[in-house]
C-alpha cells in the first residue's frame, strides 16, 4: 500500500479543521528559508519521505531562524532515509509539547482497529515490543465508528485523565472519520502532542489502497520510494477520470510487459515468470473491461522503452467480455506498427467474447493466442522462451 507523504496528509487534515502546525514543503535550502520566514517562528525540518521513524535516522532537525532552517534543509536533502532518497523537506512550526501520545488506525484485516498509547514519540516501537500492555488495541465497529465518548474511555484506559480528555476524544473521533473517508489502510499520528492550547497532530502518516487521494493530491511515490514516472501517473489519472472498474500499473526493471489479472492469478503468473527466468517489466491489477481504460494501460506498458514482449493473460472469465481486453491490445500494436514476429505477443484469454478476441488477434500475423483451456504454465513458458530467444538474437547481431 502506498504511503502518502506528511505534507499531503497534513494538508488534508488542516483543510478539515484538524489541529496541525503551520508548515510547508521545500526542495532547496532557499525554499526552506522562505517557508521558515513565512511561518515566522522556530521550526522543525523533516525529511519528506514516505516512511516513519525519521527522528531515529537523524532526518529531523530544529531551527530557530530562517538561516538555521536553510542549513538544516541542506544537511538533510540528498540523504537516504530508511531506504528513501530525500528530495524535499517539510518545515513546520515547532510546538511546545507537554506530553506525547500515540494514536493509530489500521485496516490489516476486518474489522479495522484503533491503537492508543499514553507514551508516543520516537520510542513507540520499543513500547510496543517491551511493554505491549501500554498500547490499547481495540476493534472498531464500522457501523458505530469511534464516537468521542468511546475515545475518551480508551484514553482513560491508557492512563490519561483531567482536562485533556474532552479535546482528545473529539480529535480521535475526527481522525477516525478522516481514516474512513480517505479509504485508508493506515493512519498513524505520532506524536499527538498535548500543548497548553489542547492536542495537536505533530506527526502524521497515511497509507491508502490507491495512490490517488482526490483532495490531497495523493502519493507521488511508488513502491520502494522512487518517484512515479509519467506512465504510472498517466494510468493513475485515467483510473480516476474514466469510469468502469479499476486499473493499476507499477513499473519494474524487466523486459516482459504484463497485462495480467484475475485476482490471485495475476500474482501467480508474475511469480511464475520469475521462476521461469523471465523478468517482468511491470505489475498490473485491474477489474475494468472499459476499452478506453484498458487502452491507457496497454499504451503505458508499450511505451516503456525496456519492454521487448507482451503477455496478456487472465483466469477463465465467466462474465467479463474477453474482446474488451484483447481488442485494445491489438489496436495499440497496430498504432505503433509493432511486428509480433519481432516483438513476441502471447495471449491466454478464455471466456465470453473469445471468438471476437481471436478474430482481432488474427489481424496481426505472429500473435500467439493459446488454444482454449491452455494452462497458465503454457503461456508463461512461451513468453519467457520467446523473449529470451529474442534477446539472444539481439546479442548475436
Amino acid at each position: 500500500m502506498p504511503n502518502v507523504t506528511e505534507d499531503k496528509v497534513k494538508t488534508r487534515l488542516r483543510e478539515r479543521g484538524i489541529p496541525v502546525p503551520a508548515g510547508g514543503a521545500a526542495a532547496t535550502p532557499e525554499e526552506a528559508r522562505a517557508v521558515a520566514e513565512r511561518i515566522g517562528k522556530p521550526v522543525v525540518v523533516k525529511a519528506l519521505v514516505a516512511t516513519g521513524r525519521r527522528g531515529k535516522s537523524g532526518a529531523v532537525r530544529f531551527a530557530d531562524d530562517p538561516d538555521e532552517a536553510s542549513a538544516a534543509a541542506e544537511a538533510i536533502l540528498g540523504t537516504v532515509v530508511n531506504g528513501h532518497l530525500c528530495s524535499e523537506v517539510y518545515l513546520e512550526e515547532k510546538v511546545a509539547i507537554e506530553r506525547e501520545l500515540y494514536l493509530a488506525f489500521y485496516l490489516e484485516d476486518f474489522p479495522p482497529r484503533i491503537l492508543i498509547s499514553a507514551e508516543g514519540g520516537v520510542d513507540i516501537e520499543s513500547v510496543h515490543r517491551d511493554r505491549p500492555e501500554a498500547v490499547i488495541a481495540v476493534e472498531i465497529d464500522p457501523l458505530r465508528g469511534v464516537p468521542a465518548w468511546d475515545a475518551i474511555e480508551l484514553w482513560e484506559r491508557a492512563g490519561l485523565n483531567g482536562r485533556m480528555l474532552a479535546g482528545l476524544g473529539r480529535l480521535t473521533a475526527d481522525l477516525y472519520r478522516e481514516f474512513r473517508d480517505a479509504d485508508a489502510t493506515m493512519l498513524e499520528l505520532n506524536p499527538v502532542a498535548i500543548t497548553a492550547d489542547g492536542p495537536v497532530v505533530v506527526g502524521a502518516m497515511m497509507s491508502v489502497e490507491d495512490p490517488l487521494l482526490e483532495e490531497s493530491g495523493g502519493s507521488d511515490v511508488a513502491t520502494g520510494g522512487r518517484p512515479l514516472n509519467e506512465r504510472e501517473l498517466r494510468v493513475i489519472e485515467a483510473n480516476a477520470r474514466i469510469p468502469g472498474g479499476m486499473v493499476r500499473y507499477t513499473e519494474l526493471d524487466g523486459d516482459i510487459g504484463l497485462w495480467v489479472g484475475g485476482g490471485g492469478a495475476g500474482l501467480v503468473q508474475h511469480d511464475m515468470i520469475l521462476a521461469a527466468g523471465g523478468r517482468p517489466a511491470n505489475h498490473t491489477d485491474a477489474s475494468t473491461v472499459n476499452p478506453d481504460k484498458v487502452r491507457v494501460l496497454v499504451d503505458a506498458i508499450l511505451d516503456n522503452p525496456n519492454v521487448r514482449s507482451l503477455f496478456v493473460s487472465w483466469h477463465y472469465q465467466q462474465m467479463a467480455r474477453i474482446e474488451k481486453r484483447v481488442v485494445p491490445v491489438v489496436e495499440a500494436l497496430k498504432a505503433r506498427n509493432i511486428d509480433p514476429k519481432r516483438f513476441p505477443v502471447v495471449i491466454r484469454m478464455f471466456g465470453p467474447g473469445e471468438e471476437l478476441a481471436r478474430e482481432a488477434a488474427a489481424e496481426l500475423d505472429g500473435i500467439h493466442y493459446l488454444p482454449h483451456g491452455a494452462p497458465l504454465s503454457d503461456g508463461v513458458r512461451l513468453i519467457v522462451d520467446l523473449t529470451s530467444k529474442l534477446a539472444a538474437e539481439e546479442r548475436a547481431q
